[in-house]
């Protein structure tokens, strides 16, 4: 993965997310979090989060591209720092775009819309775990998928997978009880624990329980922790052969 193609990947992403918040912005009626992101309810993703999975996707599929930078052709470069090196920066990546789209979107907004076009984040903390959680796990899921099939394509079909398939998946699955009964789950946790947690902790803890809870959060926790068993069984399989 060259400098280069994550600049372009960077550029078209932050193009493409721009257009949406525009639009968001002009009509006035959708959340801040959905102008800042780029990211419109019909679509299933924001531009932004299949710009980090294209990023994660190419850490492995331009290996087997280029089949001479991998030390197997026929088999998956499993190499547990390796994968640890492409995910740490995949993951870098991901955030560094994050960013990007975020100021991007706003000072597009600010100058076009002033700023009436900006109202108030209801949550931010909540926003940020949730925008930083979205882009490095489809960043993640990238990776996998690419290092698991060996090829681009399909790391970036994984992650179109999430929103297209899991998600109504996990929605028809969990009942709403399920969804209310893991909302409280910080504050249960910290009630029964023997250690009350501190504040600080305690608030994180429930930030984090209310991104996953979420149906895409949840989906794409639960596609990543599918894919790293997958990668894993595939390693160990490679071993004992």
């Amino acid at each position: 993965m060259t400098d280069r193609t994550v600049a372009l990947v960077a550029v078209v992403s932050l193009l493409a997310s721009l257009v949406p918040a525009l639009l968001l912005a002009r009509h006035g009626a959708a959340p801040l979090s959905r102008v800042l992101s780029g990211w419109p309810r019909q679509l299933p993703f924001p531009p932004a989060a299949l710009g980090a999975g294209l990023v994660g996707s190419l850490a492995f599929g331009q290996e087997f591209r280029f089949p001479a930078l991998a030390h197997e052709r026929g088999a998956v470069p499993r190499r547990l720092g390796l994968l640890v090196a492409k995910l740490v920066v995949s993951g870098v990546c991901a955030l560094a775009l994050g960013v990007a789209v975020l100021l991007a979107d706003e000072a597009a907004v600010r100058l076009l819309f002033g700023a009436d076009g900006l109202g108030g984040l209801p949550d931010i903390p909540v926003f940020v775990v949730g925008w930083a959680g979205l882009l490095v796990g489809c960043a993640w899921a990238g990776v996998l998928a690419a290092g698991l099939f060996r090829s681009t394509a399909m790391g970036l079909a994984a992650v179109l997978a999430v929103p297209v398939l899991v998600v109504p998946a996990l929605r028809y699955v969990l009942a709403e009880q399920a969804g209310r009964s893991l909302a409280g789950l910080a504050a249960r946790l910290q009630a029964s624990g023997p250690v009350r947690w501190p504040s600080g902790i305690d608030h994180g803890a429930s930030v984090v329980v209310r991104w996953v809870t979420q149906p895409v959060g949840g989906a794409l926790a639960l596609s990543v922790a599918a894919l790293v068993c997958a990668y894993g069984l595939t390693a160990l399989r490679s071993r004992v052969r």
